[in-house]
């Protein structure tokens, strides 16, 4: 039966943004190898390797713990290629056999269990694992592995990437959640894309500052026209809203830059002084 290359490269492709794709994909390519477990370990922030992937039947909790069972940390080396570069079934640190030159593409029962291996071009390694008295993985079936090998490696690298700047992003929300200046991004249309715990606040209450689908305004109409100048000049001038208030907000208005990308045109840092003034209030 042809193996659905073509296939499985997409469905892996999208898992860079798509978890159930992601997970597809790895799912179709341990079915098209007959693989219990479908292993794919990269080196950690430390250097060292440790399993970060895994596929294969069961949850993925279940997967990692199940190769765990497999010596992941020893490698019983027999039947490897006839220039050997240790003694048969000589057990040494799977790490150090994942730097070998033997490693790549080699097949070899593991702990009674069998193994195709594959390494990354970034460090780490994918591995399609059989369990109890399975036969050993075919060449054929190992070469199905080595083609799809880059489309593997660039897509865990990728995801690593995103889950770092998840963090990043995360980190930086929780941030600007803590300080009290209302802060607002605008697209190039002037609609809202984020805003800041206090800019929540502020769009909430829509007495001065509104947020519709046609864009941000201000709710009088000549405030209105002095923040669309200062919008589209982006020069970080600052325009008070609700002058006829007794509390006016002070908005600075910031252009963004043309590298940080089409989304994110415009920055609005908003204080309030209804918000410091609560605040006082509270804490009497």
């Amino acid at each position: 039966m042809a193996v659905p290359v073509a296939r499985i490269t997409e469905r892996v492709l999208q898992g860079v943004l798509d978890a159930a794709a992601w997970d597809d994909g790895l799912a179709a390519l341990a079915r098209a190898l007959c693989a219990d477990h479908l292993v794919a370990v990269v080196p950690g922030i430390s250097g060292s390797l440790a399993p970060a992937l895994a596929c294969g039947c069961g949850t993925a909790v279940e997967n990692i713990e199940a190769c765990s069972r497999y010596p992941s940390d020893v490698a019983k080396l027999s039947g490897l290629l006839s220039v050997r570069a240790m003694p048969q079934d000589e057990m040494v640190p799977f790490p150090v056999f994942a730097q070998m030159p033997i490693f790549d593409g080699a097949i070899r029962p593991m702990g009674g269990r069998h193994a195709t291996v594959a390494r990354l071009a970034a460090g780490g390694f994918v591995a399609a694992c059989r369990g109890g008295p399975a036969r050993p993985f075919s060449e054929a079936e190992m070469s199905v592995l080595t083609t799809l090998l880059p489309v593997l490696s660039s897509t865990i690298a990728l995801k690593q990437q995103l889950n770092a700047l998840r963090g990043r992003i995360a980190m930086l929300e929780t941030a600007l959640d803590s300080i009290a200046t209302g802060v607002i991004a605008l697209d190039g249309r002037r609609r809202v894309i984020h805003a800041n715990a206090a800019g929540e606040a502020l769009l909430r209450r829509a007495d001065i500052l509104c947020a519709a689908p046609s864009g941000l305004y201000a709710v009088m109409p000549p405030e209105n026209e002095r923040l669309a100048t200062a919008i589209t000049s982006g020069t970080g001038a600052v325009v008070l809203i609700g002058r006829s208030s007794e509390w006016p907000l002070s908005v600075r208005v910031v252009g963004m830059p043309a590298r940080a990308g089409p989304a994110a045109a415009t920055i609005l840092f908003v204080n309030d002084p209804r918000q410091a003034m609560r605040k006082r209030l509270a804490s009497v």
